[in-house]
């Protein structure tokens, strides 16, 4: 695979846990910016979007900035979070939900890259029941940050064990109802095909923990690359959305039989930790449930996540 390191500025957990137990065993903390729901008690910003900040000893990453209200950003002030500090930004795909807060964040850091594929630059829709809504990524982006995007078209290793797969071949089905999303092309709108999705993996040791933003590929296609492209390791842990449901502006839902089926599959993989939210929808949650039992967790804004990766 190419490597194409960004600059890393290391740094250390405030806590005494991480100063001590840290540089004995690689801890990677995971903390959720921005989920469609919050903490409960807690005064967060929530909208339909997904944004997570991950940090290990190599570096702190941006995966996704969450969607046009900016609340990601926000959050992270809340939070005490230095987005300044940021050595990347990696983005799933080039819907607003997951690039809103880019504009807000280019204020705030100087010198991230930003990771994704040139195909999340196109125009996106939405056909919802009352109207056709755009949901593509800003063109001020494009207009007056340039200079800040690298564009990933084969996998990309940047940072120690942190890979970009930008390919997801399709062994399976595809969300059903990625039905109402479209792309404009030459003075009309085709079926979304979703070449500007990509997903991240970290590697240590054969152990992978894969990120996804919002699955419109399919979740197990993306896991089923994952396995191709690493056949000697172990997928510990699957995070990110699955897009059982359109937005938070319709009611299309994937079929319950549909999330079921994938629900088994992922059960059948051994999949030790499957945290999702976001586009997978309460509904989603609910019926994944039973059948991933303790392994399936639930997101939601503020909440931070501790992986042992060895």
């Amino acid at each position: 695979m190419e490597t194409k390191p960004f600059q890393l500025n290391l740094f250390k957990f405030s806590t005494f846990f991480y100063l001590t137990i840290g540089n004995l065993y690689d801890i990677m903390e995971i903390t959720v910016l921005m989920e469609n729901n919050k903490l409960k008690g807690s005064d967060f910003k929530t909208e339909n979007g997904l944004s997570l900040l991950i940090e290990n000893k190599n570096g702190l990453i941006l995966f996704d900035t969450g969607g046009p209200k900016n609340y990601a950003i926000q959050n992270a002030q809340k939070l005490g979070v230095d987005l300044s500090k940021v050595d990347a930004v990696v983005i799933s795909h080039g819907h607003n939900d997951h690039t809103g807060g880019l504009l807000n964040f280019f204020k705030l850091n100087d010198k991230a890259p930003v990771y994704l594929k040139k195909e999340a630059l196109n125009p996106y829709y939405a056909k919802l029941p009352d109207k056709t809504k755009y949901i593509g990524i800003d063109d001020k982006i494009v207009e007056n940050h340039s200079n800040r995007l690298i564009f990933v078209d084969k996998n990309l290793e940047i940072s120690p064990g942190m890979f970009l797969i930008p390919d997801i071949e399709r062994k399976f089905p595809i969300p059903s109802n990625n039905q109402i999303l479209f792309e404009g092309k030459e003075d009309k709108m085709i079926k979304d095909e979703f070449k500007h999705e990509l997903f991240m993996v970290l590697e240590k040791n054969n152990n992978l923990t894969v990120f996804s933003g919002c699955g419109h590929s399919g979740i197990t296609n993306i896991i089923n690359k994952v396995k191709n492209t690493f056949p000697k390791g172990k997928i510990n842990t699957v995070l990110g959305g699955f897009h059982f449901q359109s937005g938070s502006e319709t009611s299309i839902v994937a079929e319950k039989e549909e999330i079921e089926g994938i629900s088994h599959w992922l059960a059948d993989e051994g999949i030790e930790n499957v945290y999702t939210g976001h586009c997978t929808g309460e509904r989603g949650m609910e019926i994944m449930s039973p059948i991933l039992e303790d392994k399936l967790h639930r997101i939601c804004t503020g909440m931070k996540i501790t992986l042992d990766i060895n």
